[in-house]
């Protein structure tokens, strides 16, 4: 049987915004700046992203650890937000390609 799969790639100030969003949601607060670095990290069995910000009004630099089920979140609540149709039915995955998060949905 055939499996269908699809990716979604967002930029760095998508990927702001989709964590501000979802900070304003939880109460939250993020550092300021923008994302200048995202890598993948992981710690004894969970995994992480390391978001590197840069606020450039004030030269500071700011690392942010994001756990992997919360960046999933994130992404998915910005596509909602923003009309990005995802499929109901698939498995979704977040992935660090190339310094940027994607969004892997798997259909099958």
């Amino acid at each position: 049987m055939a499996k269908e799969f699809r990716r979604i790639t967002f930029s760095k100030s998508e990927m702001r915004g989709a964590l501000e969003f979802n900070a304003a949601k939880s109460g939250a607060k993020l550092p300021p700046g923008d994302v200048v670095s995202v890598k993948s990290s992981r710690v004894d069995n969970a995994f992480f992203f390391e978001l590197g910000l840069f606020d450039y009004t004030k030269q500071k630099d700011a690392t942010l650890k994001l756990p992997e089920e919360q960046a999933l979140n994130a992404l998915l609540n910005h596509s909602i937000e923003t009309g990005i149709p995802l499929p109901r039915a698939a498995r979704k995955e977040v992935r660090e390609i190339d310094g940027l998060l994607c969004l892997d949905m798997f259909i099958e």
